[in-house]
């Protein structure tokens, strides 16, 4: 494997340019249309998830000989030297939406809610991944700050378009949580063997389904006020955007029966699916409104 691929790997690039697209799209449906703010946007969030992801690999190198035999770092393809400067890199270029700020094109609060994530996420993978509930708390809250960084970006924002992003950031919140809780339960050997505590470490993995599955649920219930305000903050493309959350809300309770039946085979794939379908129904509509503008 050479060694520009495993890089790749090691920042889970693929991710990063997900959460990039996440951001703009947020961007443009909270009313924001500077497309220099939109790069800048795009590179800064792409950059951050790759420094998390490069300082959690760093930083978890013990537990990843165990989980992750074939890890970049832990096969020596990649050095603990090289992925530090990985890591350093990413950060320096995540900062670069210091520029629009500094240009007065951007809202100074959206250097808030950057550095909030990389804090928290550095937190999370140099300390507080043992720690148990913290631990899928912040998770859940890096994740789910995608959709405040492309908000907070925008210098006048519509009030609906703020109840939207809000509805929307609370929505993925309580979802990832659900779902951290009930991974749990999949990790539990290995959680075990690294010291690494969770509600199912701690609990039982019963405890953590039963938990992880209500959050879920309570999750679908929070997703009808959010297509109610896609009406008005869509218009006429808030069928599309409500078609996705239909049927992700129809996964979510699926899996959420199946986990409380014990049942948690492929649990970690549809419920990462399951979330997608949410993004993909924001990318396609934002899409929409760019080319009807």
């Amino acid at each position: 494997m050479s060694k520009v691929t495993s890089i790749i790997r090691l920042g889970r690039m693929e991710h990063g340019l997900l959460t990039a697209i996440t951001v703009v799209s947020s961007y443009y449906v909270s009313g924001g249309r500077n497309g220099y703010v939109a790069l800048t946007l795009l590179l800064s969030s792409f950059f951050a998830e790759v420094f998390l992801f490069v300082t959690n690999d760093i930083h978890n190198i013990n537990e990843d000989r165990l989980n992750r035999p074939n890890a970049p770092l832990i096969t020596g393809v990649i050095s603990l030297k090289e992925a530090s400067w990985v890591a350093l890199i990413s950060l320096a270029l995540s900062l670069i939406q210091v520029i629009p700020v500094l240009m007065g094109l951007t809202n100074p609060f959206s250097l808030a809610v950057l550095l909030s994530a990389l804090i928290l996420g550095y937190m999370y993978n140099s300390r507080l991944k043992r720690v148990a509930v913290i631990n899928n708390i912040l998770v859940a809250l890096v994740t789910s700050l995608t959709y405040l960084y492309g908000l907070a970006s925008v210098i006048m924002v519509k009030y609906q378009a703020l109840e939207f992003m809000l509805l929307l950031f609370l929505t993925s919140f309580i979802a990832t949580l659900g779902r951290e809780i009930v991974k749990g339960s999949l990790d539990h050997d290995g959680d075990l063997k690294a010291g690494i505590s969770t509600i199912a470490t701690k609990y039982g993995p019963e405890v953590a389904n039963r938990v992880g599955s209500v959050i879920m649920l309570i999750a679908v219930a929070s997703s009808v006020p959010l297509i109610a305000v896609s009406m008005v903050v869509l218009g006429k493309f808030s069928l599309i955007f409500t078609s996705f959350v239909v049927l992700t809300d129809a996964l979510m309770v699926n899996l959420s029966i199946r986990v409380l039946n014990g049942n948690l085979r492929g649990f970690r794939e549809l419920s990462l699916l399951a979330m997608g379908l949410t993004l993909t129904g924001l990318m396609l509509s934002s899409l929409l409104l760019f080319i009807s503008a």
